[in-house]
C-alpha cells in the first residue's frame, strides 16, 4: 500500500464534522463554565480538536475530587468548607485548574 493509499483511508476513517453542534469555547476557562452550565454538551465536542478531550478529561478528573468524601476529608484537615462545583469557590478552583493546563 503506498502512501497516498494510506493517507486516504486515514481521511476516511477520521468522523466528519457535524453542523449541527452547538458552538464550544477555544478557552479552557470558558470551556469548562460552558459545560458545566449546560451551554454545550459531550455530543458537541470535536474529536479532531486538539484541546476538547483533554479539557474535558480535566473538567472531569476536577469534579471527581468533588465527592461528598473527598469534602468531608478536605474539612477535617482544615483546608477548606464543603464546596460544590457550582458554587462561587468551587468556580474559581475550577478555573485555577484550567488556566494550568
Amino acid at each position: 500500500m503506498t502512501l497516498a493509499r494510506r493517507l486516504v483511508a486515514l481521511e476516511q476513517r477520521a468522523p466528519a464534522a457535524r453542523s449541527e453542534r452547538r458552538p464550544v469555547p477555544d478557552d479552557p476557562v470558558a470551556f469548562a463554565r460552558g459545560l458545566l452550565a449546560g451551554a454545550f454538551g459531550p455530543e458537541d465536542l470535536d474529536p479532531r480538536h486538539p484541546n476538547h478531550t483533554g479539557w474535558l478529561t480535566t473538567v472531569v478528573a476536577f469534579l471527581g475530587t468533588l465527592t461528598p468524601e473527598h469534602q468531608a476529608w478536605e474539612e477535617s484537615v482544615g483546608i477548606n468548607s464543603v464546596t460544590t462545583c457550582l458554587d462561587a469557590d468551587g468556580l474559581a478552583a475550577l478555573d485555577a485548574v484550567m488556566r494550568r493546563g
